[in-house]
């Protein structure tokens, strides 16, 4: 059984039990304990599963789990996937960067940088913030706590009169016709921010296509993605749904 195969198993496994022991994965898939440490790993570090002592738990996979939860979780892939956002950056241009605990860790490594960012997100501005530059002009609005983004109709009209060279954003769900949101507001926001820019780059994880989430807000359809950062490789299955000029880039070679 390959590793992609364990880890639907596994999470298959946390959404009945919510907590499984390392050892009894190698028990239960007859492999060594090693080998069961990196598949619970794998979980952990693209954001899945939470790691406990001498085992993983569930995050409530089904659901949409809050930013805060997520940000916590010190993921080297999602550094990975920013550093390869970081090359889509070029110093004098005006950004989006919508909210993303992987966005954020793109405004980390752009700090210092002359350029110009918006966003709707209060962990980008608060990253973005700790230097002179990049300027930072933070849309206003109605605060979500839970997924910490802004929303107003204002911040609406001003995206619609500003002229983006690249939109970076995230997503809690690909599906064949587009990236999803879990919240009606974030997407309007999203979605007009991408159709002001010249270039729209998603960040997803594999485990975010076609995932079983709760998420029914349509921001951005396939047809308008100009560059997939992920961190697996897709299947053509995947492939197929985006234009053929969509450039998919998995920061994992396997």
């Amino acid at each position: 059984m390959s590793q992609e195969q364990r880890l639907h198993e596994i999470k298959q496994m946390l959404i009945q039990q919510n907590h499984l022991i390392t050892r009894d994965l190698a028990d239960h898939f007859n492999i060594s304990f090693d080998t069961a440490r990196r598949d619970v790993i794998r979980l952990v570090s693209t954001g899945q599963a939470i790691r406990v002592h001498g085992g993983v738990i569930n995050n409530n996979y089904d659901d949409d789990v809050p930013f805060l939860t997520r940000n916590h979780i010190d993921s080297p892939i999602k550094t990975k996937m920013a550093e390869m956002a970081k090359r889509f950056i070029h110093p004098k241009q005006c950004d989006f960067i919508g909210p993303s605990t992987t966005l954020k860790k793109l405004c980390q490594l752009i700090s210092g940088t002359n350029l110009q960012i918006v966003t709707n997100s209060i962990d980008n501005s608060l990253e973005l913030m700790r230097t002179e530059f990049p300027e930072v002009i933070m849309l206003g609005g109605t605060v979500n706590k839970e997924h910490r983004f802004n929303y107003s109709l204002a911040a609406l009209d001003l995206l619609k009169r500003t002229s983006f060279n690249t939109a970076f954003v995230g997503t809690a769900n690909v599906k064949n016709d587009g990236i999803y949101l879990p919240k009606i507001n974030d997407a309007e926001l999203i979605r007009t921010a991408a159709s002001r820019a010249k270039r729209v780059i998603v960040v997803a994880e594999k485990h975010k296509f076609n995932n079983p989430k709760v998420t029914p807000y349509l921001a951005v359809p396939l047809d308008q993605i100009d560059v997939v950062i992920t961190d697996e490789p897709l299947s053509d299955d995947i492939r197929q749904n985006f234009a053929k000029t969509t450039q998919i880039i998995p920061v994992l070679r396997k």
